[in-house]
């Protein structure tokens, strides 16, 4: 269902995956009061903007990043500066991340063993 679309633009070949998202957006719009099977225009309607917000993000932090070469997550946030709610969502994931990274550090394998063997 995942169709592929190629377009050469000023200096690199772009590529738009049409229907990468479908799936989840149709378990997403279901969520939020749509029908149990949304209409597929309605899905591809909502598959392209998924894909325009995600390509403009990456563009506007690679603008930010433009001077260093290498887009990091500060220039994602520094882009949802002014947008409250979504700059705190991603601070949320973010510290949620690093809550989960440190809580696997801190499981130690030999007592992870010594518990199934009992």
């Amino acid at each position: 269902m995942s169709e592929l679309k190629e377009t050469n633009g000023p200096g690199r070949k772009k590529t738009v995956r049409k229907g990468m998202f479908s799936k989840d957006l149709r378990l997403l719009m279901y969520g939020f009061g749509d029908v149990p099977t949304p209409a597929s225009d309605s899905i591809a309607v909502m598959d392209d903007l998924v894909i325009d917000y995600i390509t403009e993000m990456c563009q506007k932090a690679s603008g930010v990043a433009d001077t260093r070469g290498k887009v990091r997550v500060e220039d994602f946030q520094f882009v949802l500066r002014n947008d409250a709610k979504k700059l705190a969502r991603v601070e949320e994931l973010l510290y949620m991340s690093e809550d989960i990274r440190r809580a696997k550090q801190s499981f130690d394998p030999k007592e992870m063993e010594a518990a199934e063997e009992t």
